[in-house]
């Protein structure tokens, strides 16, 4: 066999192959050394036959075999051409690109958050997707985060503006912000404090009675929350002359407090990605579910006016009360559809344990790394074929 092929490698990417020379019917080989390996990030090993390394070159490698047969007494050096051929990191294909400078809405294509002050810290992340990236868009998520001392509660919110929508990403924007502020407005005025006593009365008789009083409540302040960032949305897209369908967006939205040895996690959710609850080795507590379409890709917005429908709007809130949690997690599609992939995985503990334990290879989540929220928008690099859609996590730990 005159030609010799070695299996492709891959740029970037770890490579070994111990070269068998009896395959290549080069089975009387002696001296023999290879030429251009080092060239594209390659070595050999004589005495073990491996030629391993990091391919920094893609594409046809130039490689010869210079060698001479173990018997007779030849002096002049043989020469083979050496087929590999090392694929492109697909990574490397993707280019970045900036939206036009007169383009209305600028927005950062990365944003971090990182808020210790409270007994538990809030960090978060947002970073351009890689098809965005590609096509000189804006990122079109949004999150927005707050912890008040005074009252003791924790609020985020995170938005994923529709790519098919002009404006979208300041419908996120305009969403997260309105909610935000609504709610610490909630919490100071009291409008939350009632909260409390029918917690604790749930506790004592956690009957559907208790629930929907709790429900109502959460109705009456987050409700409201919602309903005025969609009045700020239309009201923006009045002003600019729009249709509010311009700055279409999802919106998921959680509230926290501890009360004595509990925890209560209220929720709102309209649209993809997702909200939970993770304690590691245990299922998870998700707050919500998923809009699914008829296609990929397909979700519900809160731009829509059906949303608001009563009935409707009441079940999209969900509240839990927890002896404790490693995470509350609030999440766009961009990392759900990479890591859990389906609506059933968001349900599965062993998924979420993959999640931390991945995060956990970038990021140190305890409270005293001041660097906690850059270590995130880092992680949010990740890789995962098919998937290149703007990314956003809010994580209270």
């Amino acid at each position: 066999m005159d030609r010799i092929v070695f299996p492709n490698a891959k740029e970037k990417e770890a490579y070994t192959y111990i070269v068998e020379w009896g395959k290549f019917a080069l089975s009387n080989i002696g001296e023999h050394y290879f030429e251009g390996l080092e060239a594209i990030g390659l070595t050999y090993d004589p005495a073990t036959n491996a030629v391993q390394g990091v391919p920094t070159k893609p594409g046809d490698a130039d490689i010869t075999l210079c060698y001479k047969p173990s018997e007779g007494d030849m002096e002049q050096l043989i020469t083979k051409t050496i087929h590999l051929f090392v694929n492109f990191d697909p990574r490397s294909l993707w280019t970045e690109h900036e939206p036009p400078a007169d383009a209305p809405y600028y927005k950062p294509h990365t944003e971090v958050k990182l808020d210790d002050s409270g007994a538990k810290t809030i960090v978060a992340a947002s970073k351009r997707g890689r098809s965005h990236a590609k096509e000189a868009k804006f990122r079109d998520d949004d999150f927005e985060a707050a912890y008040r001392a005074d009252t003791g509660w924790y609020v985020i919110t995170v938005a994923d503006g529709a790519g098919s929508a002009r404006f979208s990403r300041e419908g996120s924007r305009i969403a997260t912000n309105t909610v935000i502020e609504h709610l610490s407005l909630a919490a100071t005025s009291g409008d939350l404090n009632e909260l409390e006593a029918q917690i604790t009365q749930f506790q004592a008789t956690p009957d559907d009675i208790t629930r929907k009083a709790i429900g109502d409540t959460l109705y009456n302040t987050v409700g409201k929350a919602v309903f005025q960032a969609y009045k700020n949305i239309e009201k923006e897209a009045g002003d600019k002359q729009n249709v509010v369908k311009d700055y279409a967006t999802t919106l998921l939205v959680s509230v926290c407090r501890q009360y004595g040895d509990k925890w209560f996690i209220g929720a709102f959710w309209v649209g993809d990605g997702g909200v939970g609850i993770y304690k590691k080795g245990e299922a998870p507590k998700i707050l919500g579910e998923t809009d699914s379409g008829e296609y990929s890709g397909q979700t519900r917005f809160l731009t829509m006016r059906e949303i608001f429908e009563p009935t409707s709007f009441y079940k999209r809130i969900r509240f839990e009360l927890v002896d404790d949690f490693d995470a509350l997690v609030l999440m766009t599609d961009g990392i759900t559809d990479a890591w859990f992939h389906t609506d059933a995985n968001l349900f599965k503990a062993e998924k979420w344990d993959e999640l931390f334990q991945e995060i956990g290879k970038e990021v140190t989540l305890t409270k005293d790394n001041k660097e906690a929220h850059h270590q995130l928008l880092q992680w949010l690099d990740f890789w995962v074929k098919g998937e290149y859609d703007d990314r956003t996590i809010a994580i209270l730990f």
